[in-house]
């Protein structure tokens, strides 16, 4: 099965072709086989319209594959359905061909990451609102409140995309278009 598509407007197209025991993608003239057994995770993951997955290579930096295809005049191509069948098929080989790790969502880095950003912003807020006097608490009461509400409104909108193991024979269709 062949692939073709490009992350990016700057990014020249990649087209990844999946054999039998190993891919091959391929990007102006350069070619890099990868055995299937050599990829330790895939990771599916959306944001608005764009489907991706992150394919971890032992060893290697990934390759992240988009449903999109940038062409030289500015315009989109949406490939979801020739990148729904390319996940199923990728799947199919890694499922008895590897030990990889199946996982859809965003990373747990990330997720900490906005998490810490939240509680420093709401201290920074609690703070601040003190020094100009128009707290009705102390900082620390005014500091848990905010940092409460902010997890809150966190949780509500990242539970869907939270980091979630899964088997390659049944793939989340929230994560595919």
């Amino acid at each position: 099965m062949e692939y073709v598509f490009s992350n990016r407007p700057s990014q020249n197209p990649r087209t990844i072709l999946l054999s039998e025991y190993n891919m091959s993608v391929q990007q102006r003239g350069d070619e890099k086989l990868v055995a299937y057994a050599s990829i330790t995770e895939l990771r599916l993951t959306k944001s608005n319209s764009a489907f991706r997955a992150i394919i971890s290579i032992d060893g290697n930096s990934g390759i992240e594959v988009s449903n999109q295809l940038y062409h030289t005049d500015g315009k989109t191509e949406d490939r979801s359905r020739q990148y729904e069948t390319f996940i199923r098929v990728l799947h199919f080989h890694l499922k008895d061909k590897s030990t990889s790790r199946f996982v859809a969502g965003c990373s747990w880095v990330k997720t900490i990451g906005v998490t810490f950003a939240a509680i420093f912003f709401s201290i920074g807020i609690s703070y601040g609102l003190d020094w100009m006097k128009l707290s009705f608490v102390d900082p620390f009461t005014m500091s848990l409140l905010f940092s409460t509400l902010s997890l809150g409104f966190l949780v509500a909108t990242f539970w869907p995309s939270l980091p979630k193991r899964y088997s390659p024979t049944e793939i989340p269709t929230q994560f595919l278009p």
